[in-house]
């Protein structure tokens, strides 16, 4: 009896040990990804156009222009979104600014700068260069390239809603949609012409990225 009380007495003992070596897994927290969704659609010269993002290669690209003065002067940015793929030539661009702050103190706009810009400015005027306000840059299955004009005689506007500012690991992101009619012009050199396209109810949704 008393055997048996041993063995079993070792063999509680040598579970114990099995299970106090086991190692549990360590399943790390999800890492906060931003949804990222892109798109466009309008009129342009009467025909429909229609990006949709995976489809054709179609996705949102974003780049910034950075006009750097010394302190205390400040300092302006550019932000740019664009519907295009390396699939075809075809593209709507947009460029917004200008966001302005103390380049001696950040090298960028801090995120506050940036996200305040983009929620106040819902209803911009069209500017050259976007240097201050909006400008449209269309490009045609053929690549050539069409781009708005702020003394534009014709009907123009944007409107920017649904503006929402998110952040995960890969960056800063001001998402939004954006409404806008306008004419976009190609001068001909050779030609000695100017020709215009007519864009009509398109809308954009896309994002800006800090």
């Amino acid at each position: 009896m008393k055997n048996l009380k041993f063995k079993v007495a070792a063999l509680f003992s040598a579970g114990l040990l099995l299970g106090s070596c086991i190692e549990h897994e360590v399943i790390p927290a999800p890492i906060p990804t931003v949804d990222l969704k892109c798109s466009f659609v309008g009129t342009i010269n009467g025909t429909e156009v229609e990006l949709t993002q995976n489809v054709q290669g179609y996705n949102c690209l974003t780049d910034k222009t950075k006009y750097l003065v010394s302190s205390p002067q400040l300092s302006s940015a550019v932000y740019f979104s664009e519907m295009s793929s390396a699939q075809s030539l075809l593209s709507v661009k947009i460029g917004m600014g200008s966001v302005m702050w103390d380049a001696a103190t950040v090298g960028d706009p801090t995120l506050s700068i940036f996200n305040g810009f983009f929620q106040s400015e819902l209803t911009p005027n069209y500017s050259e260069g976007s240097a201050d306000g909006i400008a449209i840059q269309y490009r045609d299955s053929n690549g050539k390239i069409w781009l708005s004009n702020e003394n534009s005689l014709n009907f123009q506007n944007a409107v920017f809603s649904n503006v929402k500012q998110e952040s995960d690991s890969n960056g800063d992101y001001s998402m939004y949609t954006l409404n806008f009619e306008c004419y976009v012009y190609h001068y001909d050199i050779s030609l000695d012409e100017l020709d215009s396209l007519r864009i009509q109810n398109a809308v954009l949704k896309a994002w800006f990225k800090r």
